[in-house]
This record gives structure tokens, C-alpha cells and sequence, in this order.
């Protein structure tokens, strides 16, 4: 079976510019337009999910605790080697760019984000962070859909789009979709046994369904969005080569063109790093650093930074205690990093205890319910019950405002 959607993948690349010659056409449906609808005020949330569990620990550093130095007498990172933060803190060294974001007064830092009792299995965690209810529950719709399902969506092109990895927080309805290969697409869905996802075999309605369902209105939307690009000059903003710098060379394309959409979503892959850390996430940080400078820049020139706020997460951190290997294993809290034109810049929370673990693990200070909740009120004035704050409230924007 083959689905003649439009506007083709060559149509579409050739708007987002000869850089993404690799990125995908538009495949995944989930605009439903209703009537009547309210938009909400402009913010912008850029997800980037660090995959495979961030090190929190030598990412932001604390400087004045000598047992730092007894959990990570190798691999820790010297005051030397680090960007100071404040006097007691210093953010790894191979991160100037987000470093001259904190002198600017655009990042704030929330630290020891995780939640009760965690999971350190990759696959679990992530699907806890995604979803935003807590280490019981199974729920799967995520954290953004059933945020902003609690409101009337905007009139744009989107809701929510994401150029790397699994959907996850955008999972569930909404206005969502992904930017995906269209023959590995097509391959995917011939081939599946009796219309059943081989993932999620219990689902009540397939996939393959709800592509046909809503295939018409994401034919729709992927032609408003195709317009734009074609109306739009392909603007050239440099970037990294990676991954990581090429999803966010697509966003920008998007929003320079004027793509309406209030969520894009991210990936950075490599972070499992059990084994010979320091020059592998050196590396990693330095990719992170380059590539939300290049984004942040391009964001000025087009003139809206005031309306980005870009969010790191990642589905756990690692362990306090090195391991023998010169690297860490599946830990729990970690600090999330939010950057913007309009972010109340500097740290927010309580760094966690180096004393007071559990099973050599970090206990968190901050409910990552928290952060969700404080960005869906800041960026678009929604109270959502679901994700209400479990700690003292968090203000992400300098004004507490959306506008």
C-alpha cells in the first residue's frame, strides 16, 4: 500500500534548503482543526532530549565539595577546568556558549530535577519523563498533549512538531507530528502484520488507523507549512554538523519562514556513557553548547529570542560514584537547563545532597512536575491540575507572564 501524500519529500527539502537534504518530509498526522478555536499567546518551547542519561553532576559542578572528589577521584572535573557560575559552581568547560548565555541573564539552571522513587532503565524512565505522572503510572499520552489539550488549541499550523527522535512528551492528541523518513514510513506500515504495530500490539486503535483517519487534515496542514517555506527566503544561519545542530538548522528554517507551531522537539543522542566518559561527553556538551548558541543567534536575527524558551531533559542522570571503567551508570536527578530571550536567568532549586545518597544515587530536590508545571502556566497560562507543582513553584520567565 502506498499513501500519495503531498507535498512530496523532494518538494518539501528543497524549501527547508539544500542543509537537510537528509530530513524527512511531514508523515505523521495529528492536526485536527476545530472550530472556534483561541489562540494562545506566541511562546515557543524547543525540547532537547539528551538521550541515554545526562551526567548532571560533571556537567554542572560543584566546586567547594570535596566529596565530589572522593566519588570521582578520575574522572572529576577541576574548578580549573570549568566556567564559573557563581563562586561555588562551575559548568563544564567545554560549554562557552551556554556559559555566555548564564553572563547574559537567558539560562536558568534548575537543579537536582527527577521524581519519587525512579526508574533507572532507559526505556521506563523516559516513558515516566514523557508522560509526567509518575513512577507508577502507565499512562502514555505525553506531558505537552495533555497539557495543552486542557485548553482550546491556537489557530497556527501546529501544535507541536519533532524533528528527532520518539514523540514522546507530544504523544497523544493534539495537533502533532514528526518529520520522518517517507520511505521508511511506507516500509513500516506495508509491512505490518495484520495492521498491528509490533511495539504496541495492544493498542486499542493502530497507528496505521489513525494515519488514514487524519491523513486529509495533515495533507492540509503539511501544504500551509510548504507555503510558507516556498514564500520565505532560505535564510543561511550556521550551524553544527551533527545531528543535534542539523535538527535545530531545520527548526530555524521553520520559524523563519513564520511556521506557527507552539512545541519542536529535539534530540542528542550518546549519553549511556558507562565507559571512558570525560572525552565522549566533553564532546557531547560542546555539540549541546555550539549548537543552542547557533539557535539562540539565529533567533535574534530573526527577532524573536523574547519568545523561545528552549529546554533541556534527559531521562535520568548517573550515578554520584564512578564506576571502574572511567565512566557512570543509571542514576536518577539531574539539572535541566532553560534558555530564552525572556527566562529568568540564574539557578533555581536545591543542588542535591553528595552525602546523603541512596545506592550511590543523588536524591532529587526538584519534582520534574514542577518544571512542567511552571512552563505550561509562563508560556501559555495554562493551569493543568495533572502536573501541578509538587515543590515550591518554579517561575521560568523574568516577567511570569505569557505574552
Amino acid at each position: 500500500m502506498a499513501l500519495d501524500l503531498t507535498p512530496s519529500r523532494r518538494r518539501l527539502l528543497q524549501s527547508l534548503g539544500a542543509s537537510a537534504a537528509s530530513l524527512p518530509l511531514i508523515t505523521l498526522p495529528g492536526f485536527v482543526t476545530a472550530a472556534g478555536q483561541t489562540p494562545r499567546p506566541g511562546n515557543i518551547l524547543i525540547l532537547i532530549e539528551l538521550a541515554g542519561g545526562n551526567d548532571g553532576l560533571n556537567t554542572v559542578v560543584p566546586l567547594k565539595d570535596d566529596t565530589y572528589w572522593g566519588l570521582r577521584p578520575k574522572i572529576g572535573i577541576s574548578a580549573e577546568a570549568t566556567l564559573g557560575l557563581d563562586r561555588d559552581t562551575g559548568l563544564h568547560g567545554s560549554m562557552r556558549g551556554i556559559a555566555d548565555l548564564w553572563e547574559d541573564g537567558d539560562l536558568q539552571i534548575v537543579q537536582g530535577v527527577g521524581y519519587p522513587e525512579p526508574n533507572r532503565s532507559h526505556f521506563r524512565s523516559i516513558e515516566i519523563w514523557n508522560a509526567g505522572r509518575g513512577a507508577d503510572s502507565q499512562v502514555r499520552q505525553g506531558w505537552i498533549s495533555a497539557g495543552l489539550d486542557t485548553q482550546s488549541s491556537p489557530m497556527g499550523d501546529a501544535d507541536g512538531l519533532v524533528l528527532g527522535g520518539a514523540m514522546g512528551p507530544l504523544d497523544g492528541p493534539g495537533r502533532f507530528s514528526a518529520i520522518r523518513d517517507e520511505d521508511m514510513f511506507f516500509e513500516t506500515f506495508e509491512n505490518l502484520p495484520n495492521g498491528v504495530h509490533p511495539v504496541r500490539p495492544d493498542t486499542a486503535k493502530t497507528p496505521l488507523a489513525h494515519v488514514l483517519e487524519t491523513y486529509d487534515s495533515a495533507r492540509i496542514t503539511g501544504d500551509a507549512i510548504l507555503k510558507r517555506l516556498n514564500r520565505s527566503a532560505a535564510r543561511a544561519f550556521p550551524f553544527p554538523q551533527s545531528e543535534l545542530g542539523q535538527q535545530l538548522q531545520t527548526a530555524t528554517r521553520l520559524l523563519d519562514a513564520g511556521v506557527e507551531v507552539s512545541v519542536l522537539k529535539v534530540v542528542q543522542g550518546g549519553y549511556d556513557t558507562h565507559e571512558y566518559q570525560p572525552d565522549q561527553h566533553a564532546a557531547l556538551l560542546e555539540d549541546l553548547s555550539q549548537s543552542m548558541t547557533a539557535f539562540s543567534g539565529a533567533m535574534r536575527e530573526i527577532g524573536i529570542w523574547d519568545k523561545i524558551s528552549i529546554v533541556t531533559f534527559s531521562e535520568f542522570g548517573r550515578t554520584a560514584r564512578e564506576n571502574a571503567s572511567g565512566g557512570t551508570d543509571h542514576g536518577t536527578a539531574a539539572p535541566v537547563f532553560i534558555a530564552g530571550g525572556k527566562v529568568d536567568g540564574g539557578f533555581t532549586g536545591r543542588a542535591p545532597s553528595l552525602t546523603d545518597l541512596i545506592d550511590d544515587d543523588l536524591v532529587h530536590t526538584t519534582d520534574y512536575r514542577s518544571v512542567y508545571s511552571a512552563l505550561l502556566k509562563d508560556l501559555w497560562q495554562i493551569d493543568s491540575p495533572v502536573f501541578e507543582a509538587r515543590d515550591k513553584p518554579l517561575q521560568i520567565l523574568a516577567n511570569s507572564q505569557a505574552n
